[in-house]
């Protein structure tokens, strides 16, 4: 079929197509595809057509890393633009013990509401996750997000210091020349004694898989109880110990991760005496030791255990994670954590 029955970017109908595709949505670089049954005229829709975006909107075609992707069905008058997310990268602070770190619907009853989670769908009432949602979709005209934590904490255990690193993805933008730092302010006075962020910046994808892999340990501060009499003296002979423990799965995640043995290391770096049945540790431990198991000993699946060494039963009665610290820049006491 001639080129000339082919409609080329000047062409009212697949300009009109493409302009009503693009409608508010925010680029700077985009890739082009081309549907069409004429191979032989693909290089030249192709050509005509990424020259009619560029100059039209100011934008530079690209090979990677594009912000819209572009399918053209010029035969048929059609164009659907796919946004590539938005990568932000930054590190959160937790303040709540109600607040859980990402959005889980009931495993009960999968979202529907039963007495399980009172009714709401939900496990818990408000995530970190979602506090970030209510600020950033809205800024950046996003349909949802995908949170990329490098490790959780439980929902009740708060997490302090420099804060955990993560990644959120925004997906389907139509903005992306947003202020990140006004973006901070609003969430941290907005959420103020729940959670708050900081050293927030765009990134790449490659991003999450850069904090999922990483290797890190874990300087917790842990308030414990022993229902049985307990000595100062005894409490301060915990300090300093350092430990090879072997941890078998837990009983309260046994049903989502796999059974078996996980040898880890910890490091009793500071234990104080709070009066009849409590206590106070600060533990060092490497990476994924469960550390309320640490201290119950979880029905001897951990050995050996805060329980075992003071030959008490003891639980974690408040855990807070007061430090994340990378393995490659772990220098404390010489301790040198176990890799998983």
């Amino acid at each position: 079929m001639p080129e000339a029955f082919y409609p080329g970017p000047e062409d009212e109908g697949v300009s009109a197509a493409v302009l009503k595709a693009v409608s508010g949505i925010e680029f700077k670089t985009f890739s082009l595809g081309i549907s069409s049954k004429n191979s032989e005229i693909k290089p030249l829709l192709r050509e005509k057509i990424s020259g009619f975006i560029s100059k039209t909107f100011n934008a530079v075609s690209a090979n990677e890393n594009f912000d819209l992707y572009l399918l053209v069905d010029p035969e048929n008058l059609l164009v659907s633009a796919e946004i590539t997310p938005v990568f932000i990268e930054g590190f959160y602070n937790k303040f709540s013990r109600s607040v859980a770190q990402t959005f889980h619907y009931c495993f009960k009853c999968k979202g529907r509401g039963c007495k399980n989670c009172s009714f709401t769908g939900k496990l818990s009432d408000e995530s970190v996750q979602e506090l970030l949602e209510k600020i950033l979709l809205p800024a950046f005209e996003a349909k949802e997000s995908k949170f990329h934590g490098c490790g959780r904490e439980d929902v009740d255990v708060l997490m302090l210091g420099k804060g955990r690193p993560f990644v959120i993805e925004l997906a389907g933008p139509a903005k992306r020349s947003v202020k990140l730092a006004g973006l901070k302010a609003k969430i941290n006075s907005s959420f103020k004694g729940k959670i708050s962020v900081h050293s927030l910046k765009f990134c790449g994808k490659g991003k999450i898989a850069e904090i999922k892999n990483s290797v890190f340990s874990k300087i917790y501060s842990a308030g414990c109880f022993c229902g049985e009499k307990i000595s100062a003296e005894e409490i301060r002979a915990l300090s300093g110990k350092r430990l090879e423990i072997i941890q078998r799965t837990p009983e309260r995640v046994e049903k989502r991760r796999a059974m078996k043995e996980r040898p880890k290391k910890a490091e009793i770096l500071e234990s104080v005496f709070g009066g009849p049945g409590n206590f106070t540790l600060k533990i060092l431990a490497s990476h994924g030791l469960y550390i309320k198991e640490f201290i119950s000993g979880d029905s001897e699946r951990t050995k050996p255990s805060i329980s075992s060494l003071l030959r008490k039963k003891c639980a974690c009665k408040e855990l807070d994670v007061i430090e994340i610290i990378p393995q490659e820049k772990e220098k404390i006491s010489g301790h040198n954590p176990e890799t998983h």
